[in-house]
């Protein structure tokens, strides 16, 4: 026998259709609609054929439909590298943010909003050539190239520059928002997420990086973190850069920091053979490993260090007097001259946030920037500040188990008979003034409120009848301890 071939090709409008058959309840399930759909597609396509023929086209047919009714499902499935917030999870993550945004206030820093998207040439002014790559650009809609902010340390300095010359000094401002880079997504890194993060400009002072610090190192202790849990590795850029040029060429300097700054990442092997493609020889090497060896207590580190020019004396100094200020937090800060920062804009100190068993990407980092307000056009400003990702923090802490749940129970649900609706609907917007109140929206009998209420968890329940509505008295029951309390209508608050 000969088998011939059927093809079926819905247009969107017809698998609109099949998946509203499913949603209005005439069908179970996709697959029932389908095999509907086939059956009646068949019969109507040629009633003459032989049963066995039917049977086997009507199989076909119905492969047909079910792969695209996939395909078409797969279309609206999450972008890859962004997170889906059920209601537990987005009141965790605001609950998280709110002790971030509440330790930023405690240090009269304050809050900042921008644009999601900003010129490409303000983005890339001063960025790496690996941020560059990361940058998500729009498409044109001008002549104007757009780009999606990868942090906000850039847009909010182009913020401080509008109104440079009225804002008193210091500047202390903070955001909590979204960003975006386009990176491959692996535990802790997202293309799209939340980053907090402080911005303090017109200080040139170790007091003012000391600040950040602290603001940094108090808002993980909030959360419940130790330096059990966390480090902080203090670093300074014009101290890396000075020690590096006692031994590298000036025109080397960009690519060997490049390559420090991922080394924790790679292989000792690796990280050799990165330096090697650089042209730099077995000495110039073994002292890009000794300058990055150095690790441990400030005070200790900085008594090894050599210093031989007065540039590297200065930065030597500085970092001293910025470990100086930070004695209060000495249990979780150490110097490390491995902490390079990605981004070109730093200039003097640098840090980085990192969970003390290395599970995790760094959790945290910034540093001073005093040349950026300048590039962009403004009076030379000195500034420093910090990022924080909310995805690494979220793993660690959850790691730690110090995520609260939150609780989003209902204080009070208002069961109804139907012929006092109006009534009760009056009760709930009476005590919606105060309180967290559901009700029933889909005319459901009374047993199944009672089921309802006890799925959502309501704290305590209320039912209104004839009686009550008459009496104008009411029970107000506590659905953890049973306990029933007998109110008048207008005690109920």
């Amino acid at each position: 026998m000969v088998m011939q071939t059927i093809q079926i090709r819905l247009t969107e409008e017809q698998i609109d259709v099949l998946q509203s058959l499913v949603g209005s309840g005439i069908y179970p399930s996709k697959s029932e609609a389908v095999r509907d759909a086939v059956r009646k597609y068949i019969r109507a396509w040629e009633l003459g054929m032989p049963p066995e023929q039917i049977q086997a086209a009507e199989k076909k047919v119905e492969q047909e439909l079910i792969k695209v009714i996939e395909e078409e499902a797969k279309q609206y499935q999450k972008v890859k590298g962004t997170v889906d917030y059920y209601p537990e999870e987005k009141a965790a993550k605001e609950y998280i943010l709110s002790k971030l945004r509440n330790t930023a206030r405690n240090f009269n820093f304050k809050e900042i909003e921008t644009p999601a998207f900003e010129t490409l040439e303000l983005l890339t002014a001063k960025s790496g050539e690996e941020i560059k790559t990361q940058i998500f650009t729009l498409e044109k809609k001008s002549t104007e190239q757009l780009g999606l902010r990868f942090d906000l340390t850039v847009p909010a300095a182009r913020l401080y520059i509008e109104k440079q010359k009225e804002l008193p000094k210091p500047v202390k401002w903070f955001y909590i928002d979204k960003m975006w880079r386009y990176e491959a997504p692996q535990k802790g890194r997202l293309r799209e997420f939340y980053q907090f993060g402080v911005e303090l400009f017109g200080s040139d002072k170790p007091e003012a990086d000391a600040e950040v610090i602290s603001l940094a190192i108090d808002s993980l202790k909030n959360l419940g973190l130790t330096s059990n849990d966390i480090v902080v590795k203090l670093n300074n850029k014009k101290l890396l850069e000075g020690l590096l040029l006692q031994s590298i060429p000036k025109e080397k300097l960009e690519d060997v920091i490049r390559i420090i700054d991922k080394s924790a990442k790679i292989s000792e092997e690796d990280f050799e053979n990165e330096l090697k493609k650089l042209k730099l020889d077995e000495n110039q090497i073994s002292d890009v490993k000794k300058i990055i060896s150095f690790k441990g207590k400030p005070s200790e580190i900085i008594n090894k260090i050599s210093a031989k020019t007065e540039d590297t004396k200065s930065a030597l100094l500085e970092i001293n007097k910025t470990a100086g200020l930070l004695s209060a937090y000495e249990d979780f800060i150490v110097l490390d001259l491995s902490v390079a920062r990605g981004l070109a804009y730093y200039t003097g100190t640098v840090f980085e946030i990192f969970d003390k068993n290395g599970e995790f990407r760094a959790i945290a980092g910034g540093g001073r920037y005093d040349k950026l307000i300048e590039l962009f056009n403004g009076e030379s400003t000195p500034a420093t500040g910090f990022g924080m990702g909310y995805a690494t923090l979220s793993l660690l802490l959850e790691s730690r188990g110090l995520i609260k749940k939150q609780d989003l129970s209902p204080d009070y649900y208002v069961a109804y008979f139907p012929d006092v609706k109006k009534e009760a609907f009056e009760l709930v917007q009476k005590l919606r003034k105060n309180n967290v109140v559901e009700t029933d929206l889909m005319e459901r009998k009374f047993g199944k409120q009672m089921e309802y209420a006890n799925s959502i968890k309501a704290k305590k329940l209320i039912v209104i009848g004839e009686n009550e509505v008459k009496s104008k008295v009411i029970k107000v029951k506590d659905m953890n301890t049973g306990l029933e309390v007998i109110k008048k209508w207008d005690e109920v608050k």
